[in-house]
This record gives C-alpha cells, structure tokens and sequence, in this order.
C-alpha cells in the first residue's frame, strides 16, 4: 500500500480516462485492482486514472506494485496496457442481458442510454444477418452469417409467445425502406399510433 500522494503520474501518458466514471466505481465498488509505478521515479505506468479517481474519493493510500524497470521500459508498458485495454469487444446480447439482470446500473460505468445502444446495435445486426441469409427460418430461427443450419440455433418464439419466453430482452421489429423519405413517413406513422420506433442508419 502506498500514500497517494507519494505517486506522481507519467508526463508522456496519452491516455484520457474518465475519472468522474472510475471514481463512482471506486464509490460503489471500492478501490480494486493495482497501480503499476516505475520504482525510480515513483511514477505510475499503469493506473494513473484508478489513482486519479482514488484521489477524488480522498482515499490515503492505493495498492501498488512497484517495478525496477528503466525509462524506456516503463514508457514500453505504459502504452502496451494502455493498447491492449482497448483490443476486444463484446458479445453484445451476452452484456445486454448482464447489465438487465441488475437492480441498477450504478458503479458498473454503464447507462441506460448505452443499453438502447446495445438493444439497437443487437437489431441492427440481426436485420443483416437476415439480409444476407434470407427469410427466417420456420418457427423463428435463423441461420448464422456464417451459413450455419438454422436447426442448430436456438428456436426462437412465434410472435404472441412473449410470455413463455424470457428471451429476447427486447422485442423489436426492423423494418427496411427504399428511400428515406418512405422512412421519415412510416417514422411519423408509427409514432402517431404510440410505437416506439426509431431510425436505424
């Protein structure tokens, strides 16, 4: 453990964090995870905006692993943890449904905006793999975009069966026009009847 103030932060460092995010973590959560400083100077490598929202939270001290490593390669580790946090992605449906089961969305940095994000990039994905495939399978089911028999996926429910099933986590329905002015039309249509609609780029 290691008082906060005793660590400075590397100049070099190009990375912007959201420190307001980490620190409502930090508030949540509490402080986890470690910060990597270069022994020499005492200069953070890696975790420099964990430190900062550590900071803001007015805590005393933070976990640290300190490493003998010269300039060249601290500034080396620095941009490769930088790097490979940003190397990745998710399974959209997999994370819609995580961030759903909970009672609320606090300390996790996620919003109920980034969930209809997620619910709009799910629809958008299935309307191409649709496209590309063709009609949907009888019963509901579909075939993969990597051409997958559709008898190996998942049977998905009639329309009508929604309260049988727990999945989807949203219903939605996409719907392709031929210009945008038919889609601003059924836009307003739809709207003007009560759905919940919106336009998908």
């Amino acid at each position: 453990m290691v008082p906060v103030d005793d660590l400075e932060p590397h100049p070099d460092n190009p990375h912007q964090g959201d420190v307001d995010v980490i620190a409502k973590s930090i508030e949540k959560n509490g402080f986890y995870g470690t910060v990597l400083v270069q022994a020499s100077r005492m200069r953070i490598i890696a975790g420099e905006h964990r430190w900062r929202g550590a900071k803001a939270k007015c805590l005393g001290q933070v976990p640290a692993v300190i490493l003998d490593v010269d300039d060249d390669a601290a500034l080396r580790i620095l941009l490769a943890d930088n790097r490979t946090a940003e190397i990745g992605g998710y399974d959209d449906q997999a994370l819609a449904e995580l961030l759903r089961g909970l009672d609320d969305l606090d300390g996790t940095g996620w919003t109920e905006q980034d969930l209809d994000d997620l619910a709009e990039a799910i629809a958008v994905d299935d309307a191409v793999a649709l496209t590309s495939e063709g009609a949907p399978a009888q019963g509901g089911g579909r075939a993969d975009q990597a051409g997958a028999d559709a008898s190996d996926e998942e049977e998905l429910p009639e329309p009508g069966d929604a309260e049988t099933h727990t999945r989807p986590v949203v219903w939605g329905v996409v719907v392709t026009c031929d210009s945008e002015a038919q889609q601003v039309q059924l836009l307003n249509q739809l709207a003007g009847q009560g759905w919940n609609v919106r336009a998908l780029m």
